[in-house]
């Protein structure tokens, strides 16, 4: 009986030992799955999510082709950017745009002579009282250059200076070769009164520019109209 009762308890020792032996298996199975799990986490948690997989592919490929494509990219942009402030060059499109004529430039005061016009260009009575002097602007540059808008004129003698208004007149842009003209007329309204505005001197500034040339007046007496609104004497446009 007794030999019966330590073979039961022998099987029993024998089998818990089994039990235990195969629990022991089951985890170390068990744990060996979480790190295969973890492992084959290469498209898990260990390797970026796919949210970061954006933002680490781009500071890898931010740092590799990443300054690749950045300095790739920027460089190229900044230099056709840089180009494009060359393309400023564009500047040159100033130069460009500084000729809506093209790339001819503007006649500086320094490039052109100015004389009272003869001749047919010289034009005679508007209408009633009112007469016309014609001032020639001749390129006496070494190149063409371009003429555009209203001159500045101002009327002076001794005591007065006036400044004449515009024409309504629209202007046109005009292009002079060497030792050719161009021509703007100044309109006044005539006078015969003793008190009359008699100018000396004509005050001329080419336009756009800032120099300005004296000529000697060569109309009669004016109605000095200084302050009106439409007044009869005013200056037109440049044009051939």
């Amino acid at each position: 009986m007794s030999k019966l009762r330590n073979r039961r308890t022998n099987v029993r020792k024998t089998a818990l030992a089994v039990t235990g032996a195969a629990a022991l298996l089951a985890l170390l199975t068990a744990c060996n799955g979480t790190a295969s799990g973890s492992v084959s986490a290469d498209g898990g948690s260990a390797a970026p999510a796919a949210g970061d997989s954006a933002t680490a592919d781009g500071s890898t490929g931010g740092s590799t082709g990443g300054s690749g494509t950045g300095s790739g990219t920027g460089s190229t942009s900044g230099s056709s950017t840089s180009g494009g402030s060359s393309g400023s060059g564009g500047s040159s499109t100033s130069g460009g745009s500084s000729a809506s004529g093209g790339s001819v430039p503007a006649c500086q005061a320094s490039q052109l002579d100015y004389s009272w016009a003869s001749g047919d260009a010289a034009a005679g009575a508007v209408k009633g009282d009112q007469q016309a002097v014609v001032v020639a602007l001749t390129n006496k540059s070494g190149h063409t250059c371009t003429l555009y808008g209203f001159p500045g004129v101002d009327l002076v003698n001794s005591g007065k200076q006036w400044s004449l208004q515009r024409s309504g007149a629209t202007p046109q842009r005009v292009t002079l070769a060497k030792g050719t003209a161009a021509h703007f007329t100044i309109t006044y309204l005539e006078s015969d009164d003793s008190d009359a505005f008699s100018p000396s001197t004509v005050v001329i500034t080419a336009p756009n520019q800032r120099t300005s040339y004296d000529l000697p007046w060569q109309g009669g007496p004016i109605v000095l109209q200084d302050g009106a609104t439409h007044p009869g004497t005013y200056v037109g446009p440049v044009g051939k």
